[in-house]
């Protein structure tokens, strides 16, 4: 096999694999199944830029060192050592080179991996569907969009066919749960986004259905999951999924010095005051008061307790006192 096939054939290969593990009754083959899954998308996209790679540059994208070269032409860049691009250097060349993939998928199925092997040793069965149906998503896209490629004929009609009824099954049981979800009437606009991140807190999986939307308050609702029958209350889930909601921002807003999106309510103490709301989704809390009446400064949910006054003139207040 030429140095051309196999970046490729590695790939199906693990894919292929994964899939054979997958289909195992045995739990102990859970990191082996996402394992391979993942070393067979890395080696999908490496697939890709080794494709893209000019020639004689010793397949300079795909290495992760690349260091210039004097050369007839002038100055070119070649790929130097055997270590090749990490999931960081993917990213970064990928964007570089216009290259879509939906890298939020991928990072859940590399998240479950690292999970599995640094932290337990096996996973709910929600979480090894769920990761199916993802991968399923990410390499039939890419195949076909990146790689110009039919994924049936590339992986097989075995692989393909199990990837195709698993992210068929999961889909139509998400669609199922979407449309109950949509029915709740929530007192907060952001908790339409929020609740898209309800996971079940017995096995993770993200398909859940409100047992009644007919609730006085919103913080009387109950979810059952459709994968366990595990119930869940609103109070379970709200503050994990508003975390991961607003993380991407609040990551920015630390990195960059711009105001976060959520903080610590003064409330209930949950990290669910939203800026966006003014309000609290999970209790409702509102602010009484919204800036200082000395000063004119904005105040937050921690604020609160000095009575319409910011830090610094409640702390002058106290000390005259």
């Amino acid at each position: 096999m030429s140095t051309t096939d196999t970046i490729k054939a590695n790939a199906v290969s693990s894919l292929q694999i994964a899939v054979e593990d997958f289909q195992s009754d045995d739990p102990r083959r859970a990191l082996s199944t996402v394992r391979n899954m993942v070393a067979g998308i890395l080696l999908l996209f490496k697939e890709k830029l080794r494709d893209l790679s000019p020639p004689n540059s010793d397949e300079v994208l795909i290495k992760k060192d690349i260091v210039p070269k004097m050369t007839a032409h002038g100055i070119e860049f070649v790929g130097q050592g055997k270590k090749t691009a990490d999931v960081m250097d993917l990213k970064v060349r990928f964007k570089a080179l216009g290259i879509n993939v939906d890298w939020a998928t991928v990072d859940k199925i590399v998240e479950l991996r690292n999970r599995l092997e640094h932290y337990k040793d096996s996973a709910t069965a929600a979480e090894m569907k769920k990761m199916v149906a993802d991968t399923f998503t990410v390499i039939s896209s890419f195949i076909s969009n990146e790689l110009k490629e039919d994924p049936r004929s590339l992986l097989g009609d075995v692989t393909w066919s199990v990837l195709l009824e698993e992210a068929a099954v999961y889909q139509a049981e998400k669609d199922a749960c979407k449309l109950a979800m949509g029915e709740i009437k929530w007192e907060f606009q952001a908790l339409g986004a929020i609740s898209e991140k309800f996971c079940c807190t017995e096995c993770g999986a993200d398909l859940l259905k409100p047992l009644d939307v007919e609730v006085e308050h919103q913080e009387y609702l109950e979810f059952k999951c459709v994968s366990c029958g595990h119930e869940s209350s609103f109070g379970d889930l709200i503050e994990d999924a508003c975390n991961e909601t607003y993380d991407s921002d609040n990551y920015s807003a630390a990195k960059d010095g711009g105001e976060p999106a959520t903080t610590t309510c003064h409330e209930c103490s949950l990290e669910t005051f939203v800026f966006q709301e003014g309000a609290c989704v999970n209790c409702s809390a509102s602010l009484s008061h919204t800036e200082c009446v000395v000063c004119g400064e904005a105040l937050g949910p921690f604020d609160q307790e000095n009575n319409g006054l910011c830090g610094y003139h409640a702390h002058q207040w106290n000390k005259d006192d």
